[in-house]
């Protein structure tokens, strides 16, 4: 299973006040705050610990056919190079983490050694990620543009379609601000 969030950084801050009372205790446990307190850049380790949480729950989700809301249930570690695990009940998800000034993009998947393909893109005015997912999928399996279909489950997880017909193991779907992103398994 799968999953991938991305923040904007620059849309972040105009739209969420972080350091506001109460949020850091909602949403993280007390290990990652003192993470993100003993950090040199503490707010982009809010949305990294913010974004890995993102991409495990979608996993989870998609896996367990299950939502919830209770952040602190999701336990982040961070580890070597960018890598990290989380933690859902007694479930791992392995995650790799691309940080840039202008972003932080997280992708899960409950498989150490199998990662999926992903597209990491700035919004041009003309596509939109499921735009540029469905031609990406035209192009790949050749097919008409018309005959594939982004159908989502009744919790909001999404599937490809060609003619019908299921044609990946998995796909995750993540916007924010200027950037887009998807992963395909």
């Amino acid at each position: 299973m799968i999953g991938n969030d991305i923040v904007d950084l620059k849309q972040a801050a105009k739209d969420s006040n972080w350091k506001r009372p109460r949020f850091l205790n909602k949403v993280f446990t007390q290990k990652e705050q003192s993470i993100i307190s003993s950090s040199e850049n503490k707010n982009q380790m809010v949305w990294l610990l913010w974004s890995m949480k993102e991409a495990a729950y979608k996993a989870y989700v998609r896996e367990f056919k299950q939502r919830f809301f209770n952040p602190k249930r999701i336990q982040c570690q961070l580890g070597l190079c960018n890598e990290g695990v989380v933690r859902i009940n007694h479930k791992i998800y392995y995650l790799r983490t691309l940080i840039t000034s202008e972003y932080v993009y997280s992708i899960a998947s409950n498989n150490k050694e199998k990662f999926p393909k992903i597209d990491l893109f700035k919004f041009d005015q003309i596509e939109d990620v499921r735009t540029r997912l469905m031609h990406q999928i035209s192009n790949r399996k050749k097919g008409d543009l018309n005959s594939i279909k982004i159908k989502k489950t009744a919790l909001g997880v999404p599937n490809i379609f060609l003619n019908d017909e299921q044609i990946f193991e998995a796909v995750s779907i993540s916007h924010h601000g200027e950037y887009g992103a998807f992963a395909i398994c």
